[in-house]
């Protein structure tokens, strides 16, 4: 971590994303009028101690060469505040851009293209034995080209062997994977496939399972419930089975991030540019301009208070 005047490097723009550690800011580097991601911890109120700050920079520093994740650029202390320097993806998170789509869920053709690239990310970060461990809608940015990119690894873990398992409970229940929500969690990065699934079922339905409850009631459920289904109507006969691929109770049986990648439903779309993702990019400007905004949505479900967007 640097103690070198941040503010000698790096301007803070708007605001982009909030929570309950801080913010994320749009910024640019002074020195070549780039634009970055800021994210800024407060030490004063953030959960986060300067360990678990550490921690994260360690892994971001340690997946620089991974596929389709935001770029770490660099750490700061600024008085009781870190900023973190990370890539800039200008057309937010699918979580947001869901919000202009009809229904606010995602058209299948734009999914399948998400799905393809976050594979990827998968399969990168997973061979360098790393488990995102919060994969959903609101992690995966898309930039002004239409690239997909996995962000915020901050409860992500690196397991020190592949043999090796988690016994921590984190990431968003609803995303969460049965064997992560048992009473003494053991797991590996197959939580991650589980998570995927339901990121799937969310860009169908608008919402991932159980939306209604209470985050804390829907950790209890999880591992005695058997896994959610999209059902006929909700996508292709081939998205569906690709969803319940993912969501196989049992963790051994999930395929792996490579396996998924080989799948006939993400194959068909090997040829489809990721240019094609820039329409939704449009489609959510559009309804900006049009004078929508968070504030024209209802009140928010129990798992949306803190979206985080870079």
């Amino acid at each position: 971590m640097s103690t070198t005047d941040v503010h000698q490097l790096y301007k803070r723009l708007e605001t982009v994303g909030k929570g309950a550690y801080g913010s994320v800011h749009k910024g640019v580097e002074l020195n070549t009028g780039n634009i970055v991601a800021l994210k800024i911890i407060n030490l004063d109120i953030a959960d986060d101690d300067v360990a678990d700050i550490q921690s994260e920079v360690a892994l971001l520093t340690h997946l620089r060469d991974a596929v389709n994740i935001t770029k770490y650029y660099g750490c700061y202390l600024d008085g009781p505040r870190v900023w973190i320097v990370m890539e800039y993806a200008s057309g937010g998170s699918v979580r947001t851009l869901m919000k202009a789509c009809k229904d606010g869920t995602i058209p299948e053709k734009y999914i399948v293209i998400i799905v393809r690239e976050v594979l990827l990310a998968l399969s990168s970060i997973h061979k360098a034995n790393v488990i995102h461990r919060d994969i959903k809608a609101a992690n995966i940015l898309i930039t002004a080209v239409g690239k997909v990119m996995l962000c915020d690894f901050g409860v992500s873990a690196l397991l020190m062997t592949t043999q090796s398992k988690r016994n921590t409970l984190v990431g968003t229940p609803y995303w969460m994977a049965p064997e992560v929500a048992q009473p003494v969690p053991a797991y590996d990065t197959k939580a991650d496939i589980w998570s995927l699934g339901i990121t799937v079922y969310e860009m169908v339905t608008g919402s991932p399972p159980y939306a209604n409850l209470d985050g804390l009631k829907v950790v209890q459920l999880l591992p005695k419930t058997k896994a959610p289904r999209l059902i006929e109507g909700q996508g292709s006969k081939e998205l569906r089975d690709f969803v319940a691929f993912c969501l196989r109770e049992s963790s051994i049986e999930r395929p792996t991030a490579d396996e998924l990648s080989k799948n006939k439903w993400v194959k068909a779309s090997q040829k489809t540019s990721i240019a094609l993702l820039k329409d939704l990019i449009i489609q959510y400007e559009a309804w900006q301009n049009a004078g929508g905004s968070r504030a024209s949505i209802a009140d928010p479900l129990p798992w949306e208070g803190d979206e985080e967007e870079e």
